[in-house]
């Protein structure tokens, strides 16, 4: 695809030649890592001793992709890594959309068997009929970025809240299906690995005992006060109190691992449950008498359901990594498949970005002439495109480029 890397750089030229990336803070102490066309990181062990050095490297060279490291170094341009000497190093977390399993992806993703032919839409990774590994063709859409972007409040009311971190803390756009929140105030760029580690289990509640903080009585659960302070009790009621007041019988059903009808029965007992909670700080037993020993219907089914609860709303899940090596992209630079702009947001602003349309690095004129095999719906600049299946098209520049840049589409000429 040598015609559409070199369409792609000339225009990412460009863009470098016209901006000024002020980079992350402390750039002298940050490794550096660039990427070329279809590859996010191609070398790394890179330092800059200013941002002129480094703003002459991103025009000079066009990478497609520019990653800073979140630990800061002595030498950050020396190998092996034990050679840098790490001193600090940021927390970050990445929120990809890619992971999420949202209900647009039935509508943009789709999946075919190498082995078997068969295909369908939606995230299979795994073929039904023989078992064979899938391939994917995923794509992202408002809708999954808006579920990220909900997963980002969501982190920063814990780690504002649990851990009193209130400042340092900056959020990022990826530049593709994600974004990014890093951690830099002084108290944790201390933090061990291990420590590190700690955060993410309670993060993700992992070892919380359900039982521990919702105590079985004779006819009852004990509860915490929902006006208490905050952290996983409160969170976990406040969640039990607004999925009783939907009510969604299918979803509760599901939740608790009861059928439809045993739903439709505590959907039934629904106010004397919230009266209990809110008056008496305790949960009826509904499906019977709680048990001391061994577990009665009702300690399976609020079990169940209240570690339902705790997945629904951990903000991260336990993938995300501690690495402090880790390099992620560097704000204000382009993404080498999509050619958007990897963004700094403050809160604010994160409410109401849409990479969309907040995002885009070229404007729509111009245009540019392409072949797209296969491609849903698109959405740029508040205009739709698509779907294509075999379809030579001319697209205005920034939807070309986005087609591109992630290779759905091949270049046949340019006005």
């Amino acid at each position: 695809m040598a015609g559409e890397e070199a369409f792609l750089r000339n225009h990412f030229r460009d863009f470098y030649k016209k901006k000024f990336v002020a980079g992350p803070p402390e750039l002298a102490a940050r490794e550096f890592g660039y990427g070329v066309f279809g590859r996010k990181i191609a070398n790394r062990n890179l330092a800059f001793a200013s941002q002129k050095d480094f703003n002459n490297f991103l025009r000079n060279q066009v990478p497609f992709f520019m990653s800073y490291s979140s630990a800061l170094y002595k030498f950050p341009s020396r190998r092996p890594m034990e050679a840098k000497e790490l001193f600090a190093a940021d927390l970050v977390y990445e929120f990809d959309a890619d992971d999420l399993p949202t209900d647009c992806k039935k509508k943009h993703d789709s999946w075919k068997c190498p082995k078997c032919g068969k295909k369908g839409n939606g995230r299979q990774l795994q073929c039904d009929d023989c078992g064979t590994q899938t391939k994917l063709d995923e794509w992202f859409c408002p809708e999954c970025l808006g579920t990220a972007k909900k997963k980002v409040f969501s982190l920063l009311e814990f780690l504002e809240k649990d851990f009193g971190f209130n400042e340092g803390i900056s959020i990022n756009f990826s530049g593709r299906a994600g974004y990014h929140v890093h951690v830099r105030s002084e108290s944790i760029r201390q933090l061990p690995r291990s420590a590190r580690l700690e955060l993410i289990d309670y993060l993700t509640a992992n070892g919380l005992n359900i039982f521990s903080h919702f105590r079985k009585e004779a006819t009852f659960f004990s509860c915490p006060g929902i006006e208490g302070k905050a952290g996983w009790p409160k969170r976990i009621l406040e969640e039990l109190v607004r999925l009783l007041e939907e009510p969604n019988v299918e979803k509760i059903a599901v939740m608790g691992n009861i059928s439809v009808s045993e739903a439709k029965r505590l959907v039934k007992e629904k106010k004397t449950i919230l009266d209990s909670i809110s008056k008496r700080s305790t949960i009826p037993s509904i499906f019977g008498r709680v048990s001391s020993k061994g577990e009665s219907k009702s300690d399976k089914f609020w079990q169940n359901f209240l570690n339902n609860i705790v997945a629904k709303i951990a903000p991260i899940d336990r993938q995300t990594s501690v690495d402090l090596n880790k390099i992620v992209r560097v704000p204000e630079t382009l993404h080498g498949e999509t050619g958007f702009v990897s963004r700094k947001l403050s809160r604010a602003e994160l409410k109401e970005f849409n990479p969309f349309d907040d995002a885009l690095a070229f404007e729509g004129k111009g245009t540019v002439r392409v072949f797209i095999p296969k491609a849903p719906i698109i959405y740029l600049a508040g205009q739709s495109f698509g779907p294509f299946d075999e379809k030579e098209t001319e697209l205005p520049l920034n939807a070309g480029i986005f087609l591109l840049a992630s290779g759905r589409a091949k270049l046949v000429g340019e006005k």
